[in-house]
């Protein structure tokens, strides 16, 4: 697939991809949600503390590690063979340095939790940085040229491979440690995949300059995932100091469970959006409608189920986490609210990225975080709970700007956003008022909590597509989601596509 692809094969394709990849991450969350109900049951909520303290450094490092380039490759128009060389080394050397960092950062944080625990776990966890920068390049390549198998299969096998170690581990009495190594096994599959399935072959490197413009590119993407992950990470690293690993635990399947939920359809489905919209944008309109159809189709798929979670938040965490973690329905409850406008963010995101415009993401990213840092300072005053609330109060501001600052310039604009999201959001509060009466009739009858949560899951869908074909605008929603349907047909792929350039 390449730049010179004609708009009706790149979203073929990109549908193709889509509908596989909702497929896969459907499996995948079963896959994270039957792991986690296991471990949850042969765990405690101390032994997930243990990692949830450990995450935010680590997750930093992992940050650094990949430095935006990834996304960069994916976008840039044009990309050479020492291009890709370069940036595969530079990945390699980060992914050193920062074990290294790791390793030295260790005791300190350590000291800090005044767990020595953690300094153990670190080390461990230091493996993975270099494991996963070895693959990086591959994986983007594959992202790239839209090798929809390849990729699907490195998202999925990883994660099965994490769930049979550790469960295996916990069973074998391995306490946290059983997390760590899933964390392993997770890295060692994704990268032995990478190399086996993709064709890349690392030279040495050569004219590292002509690098630096997709450094520069995946730098502002580096520095507003650093800023958000740091406005993120904040949560368990100042829960764990204030409250200990045991109300960090809950806080973190908390939060996890809705992540879970949301953010695993988030990333892969924004790959698809960005790099096809990346392809589209020579023509305007069509690039427009596109992004619009993306946009509708993850607002929908995403949002009803966050509506169900946060009316039966209780019901959720006794089925996944089984009932001695009733404690975090609360925590469950306010993250699926603040969750809500997550899908209508990301949509608007997909606009900086697809053209090139992430300069400005970063500005307006970086106000955002400031939001989120103020709304953890807030929500501390209330414990893990009230961290929650604050998160759900202060998530109109921050995805309100990202709409905002990635609607100012460009095909798509705020009005053309708004009208798009009008009957989609009467659709929402239609499934609300159902979900509402449907959740006071389980509690007041008293079912068992997986009967109660199907039938929240069927209102809260059902519910939304009734609302949306009682209007003109839905009902158009629904003319293109079936034209886009008919698009994924097999043989609807042109022979256009055989044509290729040179570059990678």
């Amino acid at each position: 697939m390449t730049a010179a692809a004609r708009p009706t094969d790149v979203m073929a394709v990109a549908s193709r991809w889509a509908v596989s990849s909702v497929a896969v991450q459907f499996a995948k969350s079963l896959l994270l949600l039957g792991s986690q109900v296991v471990l949850a049951r042969l765990l405690g909520p101390a032994d997930f503390g243990i990692v949830a303290m450990c995450a935010p450094i680590f997750g930093l490092c992992c940050l650094f590690n990949d430095l935006g380039l990834s996304q960069a490759v994916i976008q840039s128009p044009s990309l050479s063979v020492d291009d890709s060389n370069n940036i595969f080394w530079i990945n390699f050397a980060l992914g050193c340095v920062l074990a290294l960092v790791l390793l030295l950062l260790a005791p300190a944080l350590a000291s800090f939790y005044n767990d020595h625990r953690v300094a153990e776990v670190l080390a461990a966890l230091s493996l993975v940085i270099v494991v996963n920068s070895l693959s990086f390049q591959q994986v983007a390549l594959m992202h790239r040229r839209m090798q929809t198998v390849p990729i699907l299969l490195i998202d999925i096998a990883p994660v099965l491979a994490n769930a049979i170690a550790s469960i295996s581990a916990a069973q074998l009495n391995f306490g946290y440690w059983a997390i760590v190594i899933g964390q392993m096994v997770h890295a060692l599959t994704a990268g032995l995949l990478a190399w086996t399935l993709s064709p890349f072959r690392p030279a040495r490197p050569h004219a590292l300059a002509k690098a630096l413009p997709l450094m520069r590119f995946g730098a502002h993407l580096t520095g507003l995932s650093i800023a958000s992950f740091a406005a993120t990470s904040l949560s368990p690293l100042l829960i764990g100091r204030l409250f200990g690993a045991q109300q960090v635990g809950l806080f973190d399947r908390g939060y996890k469970l809705v992540s879970m939920s949301s953010v695993q359809f988030l990333t892969p489905l924004s790959r698809i959006a960005e790099t096809s919209l990346a392809r589209l944008y020579a023509d305007l309109n069509q690039y427009r409608q596109a992004h619009l159809q993306f946009s509708e189709a993850l607002i929908l798929f995403l949002t009803p189920g966050l509506v169900c979670l946060a009316f039966m938040s209780d019901y959720a965490v006794q089925v996944l986490y089984g009932s001695e973690w009733i404690a975090a329905s609360d925590i469950v409850r306010w993250f699926s609210v603040a969750g809500l406008l997550a899908p209508a963010g990301t949509a608007a995101s997909w606009l900086f990225v697809s053209q090139g415009r992430t300069d400005q993401m970063l500005r307006y990213g970086l106000v955002g975080q400031v939001l989120s840092v103020l709304s953890l300072v807030l929500g501390l005053l209330w414990g893990p709970v009230g961290v929650a609330v604050s998160a759900a109060i202060f998530s109109i501001p921050i995805h309100g700007l990202t709409l905002w600052g990635a609607t100012r310039h460009g095909p798509v604009s705020l009005s053309h956003f708004l009208n798009m999201l009008f009957p989609i959001g009467l659709s929402i509060i239609v499934s609300a008022a159902l979900l509402y009466g449907a959740s006071y009739q389980v509690h007041r009858l008293a079912l068992h909590p997986l009967i109660a949560l199907t039938i929240g899951l069927l209102t809260a869908y059902s519910g939304a597509g009734l609302a949306l074909c009682a209007t003109r605008p839905g009902r158009r929603i629904i003319r293109n989601a079936q034209r886009a349907a008919q698009m994924i047909r097999p043989g609807t792929l042109s022979a256009r596509q055989s044509s290729r350039h040179a570059t990678v």
